[in-house]
């Protein structure tokens, strides 16, 4: 990556929120969805999310497509790390995405995993680091989120899909489950806020992951 070639900017899109707690100094980027957007205004960035799918395949990925197609505008890079499917580059860009600004690594295990997500925030020639973690140690949630403070990056990693969730010091937490052919979505924790109820989105395009070939 060359950083004199992706000079990271603050995308005019992002809303900065100033209203809502303080705690995330660069704001939102919109999620597309008018659900969350009016309930925290969109995907926080600086701070390290987490999401917790009940099962694969209920458009846990597609989620964020509409944050991503924004940030896709920008100078920078979409990384995501260990998808556990091959991203499918003609879905992508049908919801907008930019697959040009799309990097794609993988990592032999949790710890390389890791080093590659917090290596993908520190260089701040990325708008959004994404990564997929079957497992995952508090010594790593806290370096990454140590990372990403005050930086306008939006962080997310996906936890293994579980019915039981052991909590770990993430500061936000989107547990996701499919009921009646929506998608319920719970903010089960987040900096400066309480919980919230979960919130129904339904015609979610319906894709693995990233979407597979």
């Amino acid at each position: 990556m060359r950083s004199t070639l992706l000079k990271s900017i603050l995308p005019s899109h992002v809303w900065k929120g100033a209203e809502h707690n303080n705690s995330n100094s660069f704001g939102y980027v919109p999620s597309g969805f008018p659900k969350i957007d009016n309930k925290i205004h969109g995907w926080p960035l600086g701070t390290l999310i987490e999401i917790v799918p009940h099962q694969v395949g209920i458009g846990e990925f597609s989620i964020l497509l509409p944050a991503l197609a924004r940030l896709s505008q920008d100078l920078r890079w979409i990384l995501l790390i260990c998808p556990p499917y091959i991203p499918y580059a003609p879905f992508l860009s049908n919801m907008g995405v930019d697959t040009s600004k799309v990097i794609v690594a993988h990592a032999k295990n949790m710890t390389d995993a890791g080093w590659c997500m917090e290596q993908g925030l520190r260089s701040q020639t990325c708008s959004a680091v994404i990564g997929w973690f079957p497992q995952i140690t508090e010594k790593i949630i806290r370096r990454l989120q140590l990372t990403l403070e005050e930086k306008n990056i939006l962080g997310i990693f996906f936890s293994k899909p579980i019915t039981r969730y052991k909590n770990n010091p993430t500061p936000w937490r989107f547990i996701l489950r499919q009921e009646n052919h929506e998608m319920l979505v719970e903010i089960s924790k987040r900096r400066g806020g309480g919980p919230i109820s979960p919130i129904s989105i339904s015609n979610l395009p319906r894709q693995t992951c990233c979407g597979c070939v």
